[in-house]
């Protein structure tokens, strides 16, 4: 099977994973919208921001490092030792930075919800960062090693511990936004204590300074780069949450979750991807290959974009009542958009990480984190809540184009195809524009016409922004997958 059909086997097994993690989750929210007041359905949804641009923190870029790392040792001791010694590095470091959240618990929620009555909200989201790390760990040796199968299995099992959970405290006994996080903390806690257990013929009490600063090399830069993506996704949260009331929020809050089903594919991709390239690489035809492969992935992660956009009407209407939620179905383009050019990010700067020069990434990273710090004011003052999400899809097109001056003409070329690329992208921009129009027609006329939109939008793709060798090699693929699909089901 091609290396591009192990990546979209991988991709798929990985979006399953995520399904039927977060999926289930997704399918929360509708209660959430529908149990709590908008204004704590803001608190819920300020608790999982936080937790956003928390968990790289708590991370210390070990899960990262531990994916790169261990392709440079070959004996299972030797690549036991590397995971051991992130997972003990990342354990001791908690207890400071964790107690420190605990201590500041009251300032900070002071600063999130303005409400230093909501510490223990703060307190819960530290501990549910601190868990994901602990999974996060073992999830990244499996990725490594490309255990996409026995991945979602551990992710199925969060995602019915954890929603479980949530239904028991919100549902049952009425506890609210804690009782969400709670939940959520459980899920998590299974997961990680699953994931790790699996891991357990690679967990040694070992600990390798000389493998750590391999690790921290690689992994320290991409804190700042995680923390910035963070800001590139959430920041616009803590700016609406100082200029509008937490109940004005909602829409915007909504919008959010529901854009980000595009996370789904993007996530996969990039769970998937780098193993994939990193051993793409080493082949004679790699650079070529890794090429071919980007250009498939982008088409794929800008459809999915376009159909989250086409098919917004339908899932608000899913997503939450009318009342109190006005004004969402303006938020949701332009964050599906976001999440695809964040996704196309990630395929790009593979060279980045191939050549192991992780603070070029980050350096692009920070310089979008700063201009969308820079102009969200602007945006919201002179759009309202669009303004936040636009300034988000702007930021994201800034990171993308510092990307890939970076990655191209600096660190690591690859013989990425400029000019399809740069017409996809002018495709997907079109197909936002006419999104909007198409949203105000009756309904009758809606649906066709936003199907319409969808169908012309892949019709492009195929016939446009991909060649007869390409369709070719797709079609070679897709029946290479399904050969293994089939293979798996009957072995399984």
């Amino acid at each position: 099977m091609s290396r591009f059909s192990s990546t979209l086997f991988h991709t798929a097994v990985y979006m399953a994973g995520l399904i039927l993690n977060r999926g289930v989750a997704f399918l929360l929210v509708p209660l959430f919208t529908r149990i709590f007041t908008p204004e704590a359905f803001t608190k819920w949804d300020l608790c999982t921001t936080t937790l956003i641009l928390l968990f790289p923190v708590l991370d210390l870029g070990m899960s990262p490092a531990v994916v790169r790392i261990y392709h440079d040792h070959e004996s299972e001791k030797d690549r036991g030792r590397v995971f051991s010694t992130g997972l003990l590095f990342v354990l001791a470091a908690h207890v400071l930075i964790v107690g420190a959240g605990f201590l500041f618990a009251r300032p900070l929620a002071a600063m999130i919800f303005r409400d230093a009555a909501d510490a223990d909200l703060v307190r819960i989201v530290f501990l549910s960062a601190a868990v994901t790390a602990y999974g996060k760990q073992a999830l990244s040796l499996l990725r490594t090693m490309q255990r996409s199968v026995l991945f979602s299995m551990l992710n199925l099992v969060r995602g019915v511990a954890g929603p479980l959970a949530i239904l028991l405290l919100v549902a049952w006994l009425g506890q609210g936004v804690a009782g969400a996080l709670w939940g959520d903390l459980f899920g998590l806690t299974v997961l990680a204590a699953a994931a790790l257990w699996v891991c357990r013929g690679h967990l040694r009490p070992e600990f390798s300074p000389g493998m750590l600063r391999s690790l921290l090399a690689f992994g320290l830069p991409t804190i700042p780069m995680s923390v910035t993506v963070g800001i590139l996704t959430v920041a616009d949260r803590y700016f609406l949450a100082r200029m509008f009331t937490l109940e004005e929020m909602a829409p915007y809050s909504l919008g959010f979750k529901i854009g980000t089903l595009m996370a789904l594919f993007t996530q996969s991709i990039q769970l998937s991807w780098p193993p994939a390239a990193f051993a793409m690489i080493l082949r004679p035809d790699g650079k070529a290959e890794i090429a071919r492969a980007a250009h498939w992935l982008n088409l794929l992660m800008f459809f999915c974009a376009t159909g989250v956009t086409c098919a917004a009407p339908e899932l608000l209407r899913i997503f939450a009542p009318a009342e109190g939620y006005a004004g969402a179905l303006g938020i949701i383009p332009w964050i599906a958009y976001s999440y695809a050019v964040h996704g196309a990010v990630q395929v790009v700067n593979i060279g980045i990480g191939i050549s192991k020069r992780m603070a070029w990434a980050a350096a692009a990273t920070c310089g979008a984190a700063a201009a969308k710090i820079a102009v969200t004011y602007w945006f919201i003052v002179h759009f309202g809540l669009a303004g936040a999400a636009v300034s988000t899809l702007a930021a994201f097109g800034l990171e993308l184009l510092l990307t890939w001056v970076i990655a191209q003409h600096i660190v690591h070329p690859l013989p990425f195809d400029t000019k399809r690329m740069l017409g996809l992208y002018a495709l997907s921009g079109a197909a936002l524009a006419a999104s909007f129009p198409l949203f105000t027609l009756p309904y009758a006329w809606s649906l066709p016409a936003r199907g319409l939109l969808l169908a012309v939008f892949a019709l492009a793709c195929l016939f446009g922004l991909l060649n007869r060798a390409d369709r070719a090699a797709l079609a070679h693929a897709g029946q290479a997958l399904a050969r293994k699909a089939r293979g798996r089901v009957s072995g399984g």
